[in-house]
């Protein structure tokens, strides 16, 4: 089991900032592509993780069908319903804290979990704050 370090939560509330911040600059007019396609990057980050260390056939499976998952809902997000992304974000941070509570999936850091958690709930709401306003 894993602990929210105050390290972790503030370099997760950093990161989200910059991406905030990149993306009013670089591309205010696409929120929701950009959103979709982060998402999209966070879902291969275990798998890709994976090819550094042996895992078990059921490790290996658990984090390919995470990927899947968060990535189907990016392209449900983008194509049909746009509240598919942050559902996927928001997804992909039960994922961290279920997997890395049970020790199951690539390993990684440890203040890695704890600041993926804050990533993916500060994007969701930011998505789901965009979607209630109408901007998306």
């Amino acid at each position: 089991m894993f602990s929210f370090s105050k390290d972790a939560i503030l370099f997760g509330v950093a990161v989200m900032l910059a991406f905030l911040v990149a993306l009013h600059l670089i591309f205010p007019h696409y929120p929701l592509q950009v959103a979709a396609g982060a998402l999209m990057l966070i879902g291969l980050v275990y798998p890709i993780l994976l090819l550094g260390h042996h895992h078990s056939a059921q490790q290996q499976r658990d984090e390919v069908l995470a990927a899947l998952v968060t990535y189907g809902l990016a392209v449900v997000g983008l194509a049909i319903w746009p509240w598919a992304v942050p559902i996927g974000l928001a997804a992909h941070a039960v994922w961290d804290f279920i997997k890395h509570n049970t020790g199951r999936g690539a390993k990684v850091v440890s203040w890695y979990p704890p600041m993926c958690i804050v990533v993916d709930l500060l994007a969701a709401a930011y998505v789901i704050v965009l979607l209630l306003a109408g901007w998306i």
